[in-house]
């Protein structure tokens, strides 16, 4: 049997607005060409050894419609929901047999159906091998679901070395998943939806032996989870650092800042290699108080980057605009505080109500959304829905000032010292059209302050 796994395409940041790509400094933030998320080497790693597989990233390379696998097995998010239900009906067309798995189809499967043949709804650990022996024996059905989702021990790793491709990708960080599942509900987030509200931490034997394996290497740890303030959480991590921190590797970790910020937490955290803590302001509990200025939560944040910098972490945040926590001074706030906390790494996203997750039920029943089948848009960098404090163009606009204002004049090599990219690996990219590369050649030809003078323009340069 051969498979063709299939990640599509999702709009990028700099192609919805080319004209960021002239800020080398912006451009260089997302300068690096990432491998695919780890759903598809954790199917792999489910098939039986006679299966031959090979995996195609539509960001990075065409889709050959005339392939002769047996099976073709697409996994997405809802930004690539719309390329992806066109590759499925091109293979349908073609007599192909489709199946679709992922986040977006799992939470919305009604839309996902009808452009494949069989449908993968939840976690694909258990399910994917009894969605195999069926086609194998002829009774492939409709859908599949999770009826129970795989216990700690039996969560399968994503299969090593199935993007090391050094011609394909500019970062090759391996992702390991430490846990599933998350208890908290924030009104934007799909994973409860997706894996259950129950936290199943893997077992550490294997996640250290896991670890083990990446000396010298960056991996990225793909769960907020463990960075949370609870006592369970807590000992498992403090475990999982001293078991690892002689292991020399570079450890990529995100959260929200309601993270644990305990002193001898950061310093276990620190010990075992933390290079960087992708920092998520959205409409959590903590979020929306620093976005009401509360200046209890204001103070505790700031108190937050300086231990994380202090302890040789960079703070990278990533601040959401136009949440209804969000008022109209949200984008002067968010730009204070990266300039009164010295924030050197940040990055900006427009609040984007996902399907079927409280935001969106919320957004649906008070008749916000706006173009609400129109995937491409669902990237995190479009407006989707009307904003409840300030007008659709305000939020646009404030978004592209705040991404303009806090790069402006800063150190590129010092803004992205975690990451060792540059603007210029744009240009020789195949993941970027011709108008981003062409804004990129603008910006690498002009000083800051010729920047400075053309940042008010709308338009994308033409050099």
């Amino acid at each position: 049997m051969k498979i063709t796994f299939i990640y599509p395409k999702f709009d990028k940041f700099l192609e919805t607005y080319p004209e960021l790509a002239a800020f080398p400094q912006i451009a260089a933030t997302w300068a690096y060409t990432m491998p695919p998320a780890m759903g598809i080497p954790i199917l792999i790693n489910t098939m039986p050894p006679d299966v031959q597989w090979r995996v195609v990233d539509q960001n990075i390379e065409p889709i050959d419609f005339e392939d002769n696998c047996d099976l073709v097995a697409i996994s997405f998010f809802t930004p690539q929901a719309a390329y992806a239900y066109n590759i499925g009906d091109e293979f349908l067309r073609r007599n192909k047999t489709v199946i679709m798995g992922g986040m977006h189809p799992s939470v919305i499967p009604e839309d996902a159906a009808p452009h494949c043949t069989s449908l993968c709804v939840g976690e694909g650990d258990k399910v994917f091998p009894r969605m195999l022996e069926d086609f194998r024996a002829g009774d492939l059905k409709p859908i599949y679901r999770t009826n129970e989702p795989p216990h700690p021990e039996s969560i399968v790793q994503p299969r090593a070395g199935v993007f090391d491709v050094e011609s394909k990708y500019d970062w090759h960080a391996s992702l390991i998943s430490v846990s599933r599942g998350c208890p908290f509900g924030c009104d934007w987030c799909c994973v409860p939806l997706y894996q259950g509200t129950r936290t199943r931490l893997r077992p550490m034997e294997d996640v250290v032996n896991e670890i083990r394996r990446l000396s010298g290497k960056e991996f990225y740890i793909a769960d907020d989870m463990v960075m949370l303030n609870r006592p369970r959480i807590t000992r498992y991590m403090m475990e999982l650092c001293e078991r690892i921190k002689d292991f020399d590797v570079r450890m990529f970790l995100s959260c929200s800042p309601a993270m644990n910020a305990d002193p001898k937490f950061l310093d276990a955290v620190a010990e075992a290699g933390a290079a960087s803590m992708y920092t998520v302001f959205a409409s959590d509990p903590f979020s929306a108080r620093f976005y009401s200025r509360h200046p209890g939560i204001r103070r505790r944040t700031m108190d937050l980057v300086k231990m994380l910098e202090d302890r040789g972490i960079r703070f990278f945040g990533s601040f959401g605009l136009g949440f209804d926590c969000t008022f109209e001074d949200q984008f002067d706030l968010v730009l204070e505080f990266c300039h009164e906390a010295d924030v050197k790494t940040a990055e900006f996203f427009i609040a984007t109500p996902f399907p079927a997750t409280p935001l969106w039920r919320r957004m649906e029943r008070e008749g916000r959304l706006i173009e609400p089948r129109d995937w491409r848009r669902f990237n995190c960098a479009n407006v989707v829905f009307r904003p409840k404090h300030v007008t659709e163009d305000q939020l646009r606009e404030g978004f592209i000032h705040c991404w303009k204002e806090f790069f402006l004049g800063r150190d590129q090599e010092e803004s992205l010292l975690s990451f060792r990219q540059k603007a210029s690996n744009i240009l020789k990219s195949r993941e970027y059209s011709q108008k981003v590369k062409q804004a990129v050649a603008f910006g690498l030809n002009k000083t800051d302050g010729e920047l400075a003078a053309w940042k008010g323009e709308p338009r994308c340069p033409n050099p």
